[in-house]
């Protein structure tokens, strides 16, 4: 497995400036083996976010098949990208992601926008 960078924990930026909320999506690579260790990490990780400004929510969800490729997501609101991009700019997020542990829990975030929303 390649080695994972900081950078590739946060979601690529836009082309387009998006100044409403937005919703980061984040798959990872789990091993069925190693649930406990992840979410521990992840639990930790969380903390920071959690206090940071422009922080709305934050759910963590567990693939029900075993089989998946991406088992595990997260998903978390933030109040705007400007906000999202200002928690993932600092040296305490690096030193977080950087730890060795996350090297063996490979992620795919990306950001959204809500586009259409129903009830």
């Amino acid at each position: 497995m390649s080695e994972l960078t900081t950078d590739s924990r946060i979601a690529a930026a836009t082309a387009a400036s998006v100044t409403g909320p937005v919703t980061l999506m984040n798959r990872f690579v789990v091993p069925a083996s190693r649930d406990q260790e992840f979410e521990a990490m992840w639990t930790r990780t969380s903390e920071y976010f959690v206090a940071r400004p422009g922080f709305v929510s934050l759910r963590l969800h567990r693939a029900v098949s075993a089989d998946a490729t991406h088992r595990w997501v997260n998903v978390a609101n933030w109040a705007c990208q400007a906000d999202y991009r200002a928690a993932h700019a600092t040296e305490e997020f690096r030193r977080l992601v950087g730890q060795p542990g996350w090297q063996e829990f490979p992620s795919f975030p990306t950001l959204f926008e809500v586009v259409t929303s129903v009830g």
